[in-house]
């Protein structure tokens, strides 16, 4: 079937000569073909026919809408803001705040000033050190809540000290928590904070323990011995690192216990230490530092 654009453009006269040869070969061939033809033109002549009269009046209102939609086009577009226009404004507005902030710093007075700044060493504080010491304390004395009344003394030294004792109960119960932490760099940032207490409780040294004896990593383990240290050294405690000398096998384990038992006086490690240096299994480092510290230890005098 042929397209009906070659059709329509046989009806109106479109095709070249050789293509209206060839059209009128095939329609004289083909029936179908030819009587889609003629309904085609009849339907067109039927139009033609039936077309009626242009109404002028029609027209004039068609012709008024459509310049109405034009004057309102024409009063939208000339109520835009044109860019070049929003542009300038903006260049205006900053270029007035440059010169107003140029101008302030023409006019105002210059004035350089030098300090030297002397950076201390970082050391460890412990939590009682972050309140106030009984000296200021005293200087509260000439403060005033209330016009013509001084504070108290007592009352104040009262509430110090019961700041400093919720300070204090709440660095433990964080140190415990970030005790049983999964991550060893939380573990070591709570023995931080646990060698920074002055008397920790029971609760905070058991906990030390048993991170000693049951912690996988190595570095906190040794954080740990050197924390223990650091407090009063009680029995319980100097029993902890004896034992601990036994069970371990790490050669920095073990060098960092030979060497805080010295220090702490603990001779209850001096067989320990005999074993050590008999045992040719034992790391040759720890060995020696065994058997010098036999030496060394034996010499102390309660």
């Amino acid at each position: 079937m042929l397209n009906e654009q070659i059709i329509t453009d046989y009806l109106l006269g479109l095709l070249s000569e050789a293509e209206r040869v060839v059209f009128e070969q095939r329609l004289a061939s083909d029936p179908v073909l030819r009587k889609e033809v003629e309904e085609l033109r009849r339907v067109w002549h039927d139009l033609q026919n039936a077309e009626a009269e242009t109404d002028d009046e029609m027209d004039a209102k068609f012709y008024r809408s459509l310049q109405g939609e034009k004057m309102m086009e024409t009063t939208i577009v000339a109520l835009k803001p044109q860019p070049w226009r929003i542009y300038l404004r903006y260049a205006a507005a900053v270029a007035g705040i440059a010169i107003t902030f140029w101008l302030g710093r023409q006019t105002a007075p210059t004035h350089i000033e030098y300090r030297t700044i002397t950076a201390a060493p970082t050391t460890k504080k412990p939590i009682d050190s972050l309140l106030p010491t009984q000296e200021s304390v005293t200087e509260l004395v000439n403060l005033t809540d209330e016009p013509g009344k001084k504070l108290k003394t007592e009352s104040i030294a009262q509430q110090i000290a019961s700041l400093r004792r919720e300070m204090k109960m709440t660095q433990e119960l964080v140190i415990l928590g970030l005790l049983k932490d999964r991550s060893a760099s939380e573990r070591l940032k709570g023995l931080n904070y646990a060698a920074a207490l002055n008397n920790p409780k029971p609760a905070v040294i058991q906990a030390l323990i048993k991170t000693l004896r049951e912690d996988e990593s190595l570095n906190v383990r040794l954080s740990t011995i050197e924390t223990l240290e650091r407090f009063k050294p009680t029995d319980d405690v100097k029993k902890v690192l004896v034992s601990q000398l036994t069970q371990t096998s790490e050669p920095a384990e073990q060098s960092t216990l030979i060497e805080t038992l010295v220090r702490m006086k603990v001779k209850e490690s001096l067989p320990i230490f005999e074993q050590l240096q008999k045992d040719e299994k034992v790391d040759e480092s720890v060995r020696l530092l065994a058997r010098s510290s036999i030496g060394e230890l034996s010499m102390i005098t309660e």
